[in-house]
């Protein structure tokens, strides 16, 4: 398998698996990845999700060079922009509400860095290494550009989609890439200690507010309010919001059960 896919109570780890090529992109990949992804928004008991890469050298070093290779010398097998103009997978704009986490360990380049883009939460090792380097090969990077201008500012985005070079942790955090940087041997340990926060707290209410937060980008102030509001009306008709009301009231911690 390309991608592993564990569930232990409501979070889910999937684990992109190709350790012997730095878990470099190729169509199973993809695949198994866009399936691990539904699979995981469907599955109602199913709060959290951590994304990761095999082994300790690298998250993924983006599409392999190989598969790419042999599908530029047969241009006919690239879809028509007419007919796909995006895939819908996540990095791509598969929605999901879901919060995902992104536990960074060793190189993050190219398709690998757009994937942790359109994650939530990015964790990192210390050793971890980030960069676009399509740019260096002569290509555009498209999706990558978007998400980068969208989650960092405008200088630092162009600084990694332009020059094609490597940055490292500390990097990623002074600009904003990533939320925290941790010693590589407590990567793992505290990405699950983050899922499990994640768990504490309402999943209804955290699926609600990530979709406002989401769709509110491409809205005006009003439109997201109205939009929002009505969300949260929707929200407060649920067992868990009743649930953490009573538990608040009786000063104990909440039952929630997504529903």
């Amino acid at each position: 398998m390309a991608v592993n896919y564990e569930k232990k109570e409501h979070i889910v780890k999937i684990t992109l698996n190709r350790p012997e090529v730095l878990n470099a992109f190729n169509k199973d990949m993809h695949e198994e990845l866009n399936a691990s992804f539904i699979r995981f928004r469907e599955d109602s008991e199913a709060w959290v999700a951590i994304v990761t890469g095999a082994g300790e050298k690298s998250f993924s070093v983006g599409q392999d060079t190989k598969e790419l290779g042999e599908m530029l010398s047969d241009m006919d097998s690239i879809p028509n922009i007419w007919d796909i103009l995006v895939n819908q997978d996540l990095q791509g704009g598969l929605e999901l509400y879901k919060p995902v986490i992104a536990a960074v360990n060793g190189y993050c380049i190219g398709e690998g860095l757009c994937l942790i883009m359109a994650c939530d939460l990015r964790l990192a090792a210390q050793g971890a290494t980030f960069a676009y380097s399509e740019v260096a090969l002569g290509m555009p990077t498209i999706v990558g550009a978007v998400r980068a201008a969208q989650l960092m500012d405008l200088g630092h985005a162009l600084e990694l989609l332009l020059l094609g070079e490597k940055r490292d942790a500390a990097w990623a955090y002074r600009t904003g890439l990533v939320n925290e940087v941790f010693p590589d041997d407590q990567l793992e340990e505290k990405a699950m200690a983050w899922a499990q926060r994640l768990c504490d707290v309402g999943p209804v209410a955290t699926r609600c507010t990530k979709e406002v937060a989401i769709r509110s980008r491409q809205m005006g102030f009003y439109d997201a309010v109205r939009m929002g509001e009505g969300m949260r009306r929707a929200a407060f008709q649920t067992k868990d919001a009743f649930e953490g009301i009573q538990a608040f009231a009786e000063k104990r911690k909440p039952e929630f059960n997504g529903k």
